[in-house]
Formats: structure tokens, sequence, C-alpha cells
């Protein structure tokens, strides 16, 4: 289990950075050829089709489980109903996601659009619709990489999918602008859905689809665990989504594409993030499938989630200004204060992740719905309320807040409820992880505020020192020493038994 996280670590994070320098390199070429407002509007659009991912039911969750389930009692019978229940299940769910998505394409002004793009945005979003259909058709094989403890085969896949876009939008956008990149993004999509098959196959060569498998049992049975989630699904799915609807009805699509930048570069902190420390969530389904105790290996999780975010989130928070005007311009540059409220906001997560990733293991997530729908209405609300008053910096605090509320204040309640774990020494070493986060940024934004801007080389230089800095700091100051030395021992491959 051990290597298998450690390689499925490895290849997410080459797979994020990887994604994350095409994303950096595709960035300014886009609004160079689209223009701001037609970046905003690709913007919105693309968060609008995340806006039907709650309709999975929360299916997701539950199919992961019972193949990680039955993997644990060596059932390939079971993993093959669980897996063909799946498949029709996600299919047609992602018919009805679908006829969400060309419904919502014929009245485009309800996501604010002016009427000088509404027509673009109406067939990009009918033409889009194909590709939700197959995404949710193929969670069930998300579900099964994960099971299996080998998100290094996703993440190659996923990497694939990104080069493969990234190269058609380079030549298709000059000519045929935002569906340019619509036609690269459907085409990458079925060229990696089919590898994802076929790796399956690979993995177990009994992996099967039999439509025989499918019985209303089964769909009850996952039903009963994944029920809870829906409410959870719709709540998240606001959370993170509804700050592009929002400003783009009260501010308008050039301060989506504003805000936008700003935001990707903090989603691409967080998709690293969850590289690093979202192989641990498998291996608890694994562990509490054997009845382990896991309030040691909770606690160890919630220090590597502590010391992660520290390091990639302060750094992005002090350099954001000098990085956005030497990679866009000083429009962009002059909204980077951004970047540290909405840093804060996702820090918060290192919270709620592994307690997510707990109780979801568990099966006590049965009020994670209601946390969630919670933090979503506070969001919701605070934006629209901030948005009128100061803007883009209205609707970051208001994520900041929400966040703090529902991923911090509610989910360590939540974990208090359902686990008899001590939770003050996570809670002191969170207290410690906000004081440092603000102070750094803080020093950090008021020293390179003295400075001329920065060159490339002068801020790859300080990113350098300041990232070797905090990885002393965070070293000894949040990870104990047993974590220390587990952490070295998955490093150089060497036996070190979890306390």
């Amino acid at each position: 289990m051990k290597e298998k996280l450690v390689k499925s670590s490895i290849f997410r994070v080459i797979e994020i950075v990887t994604v994350t320098i095409i994303s950096l390199a595709l960035t300014p070429y886009l609004i160079k050829h689209l223009g701001d407002e037609n970046y905003g509007l690709w913007l919105l659009i693309l968060s609008t089709l995340g806006w039907f991912n709650f309709i999975d039911l929360g299916f997701s969750s539950a199919v992961k489980r019972e193949i990680a389930i039955a993997l644990e009692k060596g059932d390939n019978h079971r993993i093959n109903v669980v897996f063909s229940v799946a498949v029709v299940l996600f299919s047609t769910l992602g018919a009805l996601a679908t006829s969400c998505l060309l419904l919502l394409a014929l009245v485009p002004e309800a996501l604010g659009i002016n009427i000088n793009s509404q027509s673009t945005a109406a067939i990009a979003l009918s033409i889009l619709a194909f590709k939700v259909f197959l995404d949710f058709m193929m969670n069930s094989f998300h579900g099964f990489f994960t099971a299996y403890l080998r998100m290094d085969i996703d993440a190659n896949i996923s990497l694939l999918n990104t080069m493969v876009k990234s190269v058609m939008v380079f030549y298709l956008v000059i000519d045929l602008n935002i569906y340019g990149a619509v036609i690269a993004t459907i085409s990458a999509d079925i060229i990696t859905h089919i590898l994802k098959i076929y790796y399956a196959k690979r993995l177990n060569n009994e992996f099967q689809f039999s439509i025989k498998f499918v019985s209303l049992t089964e769909v009850k049975h996952l039903f009963s665990y994944s029920k809870h989630l829906v409410v959870a699904g719709i709540a998240n799915t606001i959370l993170r989504r509804s700050d592009p609807v929002v400003i783009s009805h009260i501010l308008g699509l050039k301060f989506v594409a504003l805000y936008g930048v700003i935001n990707n570069l903090i989603n691409q902190i967080e998709s690293l993030v969850v590289a690093v420390v979202g192989v641990f969530n498998p291996m608890l389904n694994r562990l509490v499938a054997r009845n382990n105790n896991i309030e040691d290996t909770f606690k160890q999780i919630i220090d590597v989630n502590f010391f992660v975010v520290i390091m990639l989130y302060a750094p992005l928070a002090i350099l954001a200004e000098d990085f956005i005007y030497l990679w866009i311009g000083g429009e962009y540059a002059e909204h980077a204060n951004l970047a540290s409220i909405l840093g804060f906001a996702y820090i918060c997560k290192s919270i709620s992740r592994p307690i997510g990733a707990v109780l979801l293991a568990q099966a006590n997530h049965k009020l994670m719905s209601v946390v969630s729908l919670l933090g979503a209405i506070v969001n919701i609300s605070l934006s629209i309320i901030l948005a009128l008053q100061w803007g883009l910096m209205g609707v970051a605090i208001a994520t900041a807040v929400s966040f703090f509320l529902s991923e911090v204040v509610l989910n360590l309640w939540l974990i208090k409820r359902y686990n008899n774990f001590v939770i003050m020494r996570s809670i002191f070493k969170f207290t410690v992880l906000a004081i440092s986060y603000i102070s750094l940024v803080i020093i950090g934004q008021i020293v390179f505020q003295q400075l001329p801007v920065l060159s490339w080389l002068e801020l790859i230089f300080a990113a350098g020192v300041i990232v070797i800095t905090l990885f002393v700091f965070s070293w000894f100051l949040i990870l104990s020493l047993h974590m220390r030395q587990q952490l070295m021992a998955m490093v150089l491959k060497k036996d070190l038994p979890i306390k």
C-alpha cells in the first residue's frame, strides 16, 4: 500500500505541475486571442459545466468505497457488479445532466451574459453538453482506479488529456475563437476516455461490464450510502461555482476574467495539494474495511495537510503581484491581493479534507451535507452583499468567511460528534498555521512592495528562498518527530510501521 501511495502521489504531482505550466503558458495566449470579455465568457462556461456535478447524487463516493471493500475481500464478482451498476447509473444521470445543460443553453442570460455574447454561449454550452455526458459515464472508471490505489494511471491519462487539448486550443482558437476551445476539449476527452477503458481492463483481466449484474437492489444499496451526499454535492457546487455567476451579474464578464485568473492560480495550487495528500483517502477506506484504529493516522494526515498548504499557498500570496504583472500585465496584477484572501480560504480545507475522508470511509457522512449547505448559503449571500460594496475583494472575503465556518468550525464539530478523537492538538496546530500564514504574507508583501518589480529570474530566486525557508520552518513546527520519520521512510522506501 505504501509503495502504491508514493507512486500515485508522485505521478499526481507530475500531472498537476505539468498542467499548471501548460495553463500558465496558455492563459496569456487565450486572453490575447479571445480578449478580456470572451476569456471571461470561456471561464464562465467552464464553471457552468461544473454546476451539474451534484446530479451524480453522491454515487461516486459510494462506488469507490464498495470497490475498495470488495478488493479487501478479493471478490472480483462483487467488483464487476458494482462497476456494472455504476456504468448504468452514471450514464442515466449523465443524460439528465446533459438535458439540464441544454435547457440552460436556451436561456444564457440567466448566467448574467450580455446580449452580444449570448448566441456564442448558447452554442458552446450545447456542444459541451456531450462532454458532460461522457464525464458522468466515466466516473465509474475513476472509482475503479482509486479503489486499486492506481491514481497514477488516472493522473497520466489526465495529463495526456491536457496536453492534447492545449495543442489543439493553440491552433484552433486563432480562427475559431471560443468554438476552437470547445472542439479541442471534446476531442481530447474522447481520446483519453478510450484509454481509461483500455487500462482498466489491463489492471484486472476479470474486470467486465454486464447488464445482468444491474439490479434495483444494488442501486438502493449504493443510494443508502450516497443519499446523504446529495445536498453536500449541491452545496459544494455552490461554494466552488457561484462566484463567476455573481460577478457576471453584478460586475460583468471582464471582471470574471480578472477574478478567474487569480482563482485559477489558487485552484492549481489546490490541485497540487490534493495530488500530494489525496492519496491517503483510499488508504483510509482500506484501513476502515480492516477495522483498524485510524485516530493516529488521521492526526498524521492532518499534519501533512498543514505542512503542504503553508508551503504552497504562502509563496503564491507573497509573490502574486510580481508574478501576475510579468505573466499577464498590470491590469490583472492590480487584483493580486485577492490571492492572499483566497489562499487563506483554501488553507481552511486542510481541516475539512482529512475529516471528510474519515467520515466517508466510516459512512458517518450524514451531516456533512448540512454543513456544506450552510457554508454555501453563507458564501452566496455574502458574495452578493459584499460584491455590491467592494467588488472582487468582497467576493474573496465572502469565500474566506464561508470556508472558515464550514471547512474548519463545523467540520471539527463533525469529527468530534462521530469519533472520540482528541482534536485540541489539531485546533492548536491550525491556529498556529493560520497565524503563521497571515504573518508571513503580510511581512512578505511589505518587503516586496519596497522593491522594484522583479524580473523572472529574480522572481524564481525569491520563490526558491521562500519555499526553502517555509520548508525548514514547517518541517519542525508542524510535523511531529514520528511523522518526519514516516515521511522519510516513505520517500526512501524503508519499512517503518505507523504508530
